[in-house]
């Protein structure tokens, strides 16, 4: 059936561009739960996803390199559908509702790039003050059990860099490991506070990390 393409092509678009918007964000959150899951236990990403997430956590560059492919795939695809649906002439005409829904996908992958570059930081200025730190566990620990007093408000990036620093085979990876297993208990007891306070469509996984 022909598409009339100032409707229907348009409404094609937005569709398509919403359908691999949600795709790539389960995978997103997919890849995060897996990633946690194997952190907090100190072990390495074992799956496919962990890995990937590992990779994009680990340096600013990473997780802008993976936008700007997201946004690559995302026009490319939009191309393809509206060429074999209509025309490239049709694709043209609705030009501007792909520069729109484009601009909307681009802002979701700014905000993940943004929070991988507030992590890096996070963990860089973490790193800076216990590797610099004469007695590496006991500051360590107070930054934990800072963390642990301020219960859900805690910043979540800041757990989330203490446990990617807490798998360095190193003196401040193993300073960082000590103390996240000797306050394992306090740990869970946050846990299962914030649980007893969280509605169920508000539940989140782990002791406050959020990316």
């Amino acid at each position: 059936m022909q598409l009339t393409p100032f409707v229907n092509l348009a409404f094609v678009i937005v569709i398509q561009v919403l359908f691999m918007q949600m795709i790539w964000l389960f995978l997103s959150r997919r890849a995060e739960g897996s990633y946690l899951g194997d952190i907090m236990h100190f072990r390495k990403p074992s799956s496919s996803l962990s890995r990937f997430y590992d990779w994009r956590i680990s340096r600013f560059t990473n997780a802008l390199i993976e936008a700007i492919v997201y946004l690559i795939i995302l026009l490319a695809s939009l191309i393809l559908v509206s060429v074999v649906l209509v025309d490239f002439a049709a694709f043209m005409d609705a030009i501007l509702y792909v520069a729109f829904m484009v601009f909307l996908s681009a802002i979701t992958a700014v905000q993940m790039v943004w929070r991988v570059r507030g992590i890096n930081e996070r963990e860089g200025r973490i790193l800076s003050l216990v590797s610099t730190a004469t007695d590496k566990v006991g500051l360590a620990r107070q930054m934990v059990e800072d963390l642990i007093s301020q219960g859900r408000m805690g910043d979540g990036r800041v757990w989330f860099a203490l446990y990617r620093l807490a798998q360095r085979q190193n003196r401040v990876g193993w300073a960082i490991r000590d103390v996240l297993i000797e306050k394992r208990s306090d740990l869970k007891e946050l846990q299962r506070y914030s649980e007893s306070q969280e509605t169920p469509t508000s539940r989140d996984k782990g002791p406050g990390i959020e990316t």
